[in-house]
């Protein structure tokens, strides 16, 4: 493509930057490659405020072609010069932006230079495509299917042979309309320790052992929250043969390996559709089943008219395990879950949860399972906490207090949503007159325990979530509805994009650990 191309006069906009490396270290950013995905360092995906070079940013598949298009007729507008090329892989061909971008560029003109979307075919989302796109592009009806589509096709080509491939691209340069250089690739071409494994690996690696490619472990063996839940899920599976999985393109992500394999028939993987996975999982829940839609918070924003219309609006038993919702660390801006508690707590009837540690997954989705409407359970991208000595959660419980003051008034009531209960209850340890509630429920809210909280001299919501109309927000909503006259300050994220880094630390840069709850108490309300 460099090569071929001039880049940044020439726009290569490629869909999803882990396919960007390469590019990242042709453009500059060799000599800090090494800081890739860690605090301060490059950035996880293409971003036009790290290089000229990247022509937009890509953290979420199948939007290359759209902005490409585009780019383009901008180009054409405004009289520039330019190629433009949308580079995705035929896992991007499982969602359906992919195709309203292709259904436009091939039966609209433009003048200038060709329009060139060059399609790295190697079989593989994350995991192995699936769907029948995949097996169509392998055929002999890719080039009909491309051809009634507007656009010129050129390929199959062996991606791995420049002698085939440079011609290809020079080629598609001299196109007089839109074309398709279709090329085939095997991920991992090239390592030993790529080409055998599953190739599931390579999507988003971490470091690994240049010796023998076997990848570097920090969590000590800790189970993750997406396991405890899968955990559960499979369980339920078990009792209940209503239930069924469904992932946009997520088995690894969510940890489904195992309750996929026992469950073969009711694990749904429909690829990089998250739209469509919200969808399926109504008309399954119409159908009678119990769907649990496993989806990271980032990609829940995809799909969110059809959590309003086709799952809120009908009231059906559609459960989403949210996961990834809070800070995720190296993926940074583009897939930290921040919006989901503020976008899906104003929608009618549906209930959002959120457990603290690993116990309560399996009484919320029980729970779930058994309510007449839609319920989203939001968890993190974490290892579950080391404290065993919480207050059990059960079916039907609403909320929970952690800890109870030492007076009927306490100076200060922290009210948390999720995991950061337990950085609560660190910033209280030493505080006899300072309580601690898990809200448990945002949608609904405990009233009666909210009610008990007020009595507090001051209050301090915490949250993993977006400060502006999350849990916290809630909160000082139900206070004001019923009169309540009590000082309130929300701590959550803040009404920006955080980028790529440490979540640990970035928590503590945020104020959102013990340090930083005992600093906001005393600078708000004189609490020491």
């Amino acid at each position: 493509l460099h090569r071929v191309f001039k880049s940044p006069v020439d726009k290569l906009v490629f869909d999803v930057g882990h396919q960007a490396y390469a590019h990242k270290l042709l453009t500059g950013r060799r000599k800090v490659f090494q800081t890739l995905r860690q605090e301060g360092g490059i950035s996880p995906f293409t971003d036009p405020r790290e290089s000229a070079h990247d022509a937009f940013v890509a953290g979420h598949a199948c939007t290359s072609i759209s902005v490409g298009w585009g780019l383009r007729q901008a180009q054409a507008l405004r009289g520039k010069t330019g190629n433009v090329v949308a580079i995705l892989g035929d896992g991007a061909l499982t969602g359906g932006l992919a195709f309203e971008g292709l259904n436009n560029a091939g039966t609209e003109s433009t003048v200038g230079p060709p329009f060139i979307v060059v399609l790295n075919d190697n079989q593989m989302s994350i995991s192995r495509n699936v769907g029948a796109v995949p097996h169509l592009l392998r055929s002999t009806q890719a080039r009909s299917f491309f051809e009634s589509l507007g656009f010129t096709y050129l390929g199959p080509i062996d991606g791995h042979d420049l002698s085939q491939l440079i011609p290809a691209l020079k080629s598609a340069r001299r196109s007089l309309k839109p074309i398709v250089v279709h090329i085939l690739t095997s991920k991992g071409k090239g390592l030993a320790e790529a080409e055998a494994d599953d190739k599931t690996r390579g999507h988003a690696m971490g470091p690994y052992q240049w010796r023998d490619g076997k990848r570097v472990r920090d969590r000590g063996g800790a189970k993750t929250f997406s396991e405890a839940f899968a955990e559960a899920l499979e369980n339920l599976m078990a009792q209940d043969q209503r239930v069924v999985a469904v992932t946009p393109a997520m088995v690894e992500g969510s940890a489904l390996r195992a309750l996929q394999t026992r469950f073969p028939r009711r694990t749904f993987d429909v690829g990089i559709a998250e739209g469509h996975a919200v969808a399926f999982s109504a008309g399954l829940a119409k159908g009678g089943m119990r769907p649990v839609c496993l989806i990271y918070s980032t990609f829940l924003q995809r799909a969110y008219d059809q959590v309003v219309h086709d799952v809120c609006l009908p009231q059906l038993p559609v459960i989403f395990a949210v996961d990834r919702s809070g800070l995720v660390g190296a993926d940074g801006a583009t897939h930290q879950g921040a919006f989901d508690i503020a976008f899906l707590r104003p929608l009618p009837n549906l209930t959002l949860c959120s457990p603290v540690v690993g116990s309560d997954l399996a009484p919320l989705l029980q729970e779930a399972v058994g309510l007449e409407g839609p319920c989203a359970i939001r968890f993190p991208r974490a290892t579950l906490p080391e404290r065993s000595n919480l207050p059990h959660y059960a079916r039907g419980l609403k909320s929970r207090w952690l800890k109870y003051a030492e007076t009927a008034a306490p100076d200060l009531t922290l009210i948390c949503f999720g995991p950061l209960a337990i950085a609560a209850l660190e910033a209280a340890e030493d505080q006899p007159n300072w309580a601690v509630l898990d809200l448990v429920w945002v949608c609904p809210l405990d009233g009666p325990t909210l009610l008990e909280a007020s009595r507090s001299k001051a209050i301090i919501t915490l949250e993993e979530g977006v400060e502006k109309g999350g849990a916290g927000s809630a909160v000082s909503e139900w206070m004001t509805d019923h009169q309540i006259d009590v000082p309130i300050l929300r701590l959550g994220l803040p009404q920006r994009f955080i980028p790529h880094g440490n979540a640990p630390s970035q928590r503590h840069h945020l104020g959102l650990d013990a340090a930083g709850i005992k600093a906001a108490a005393y600078q708000r309300f004189g609490l020491a």
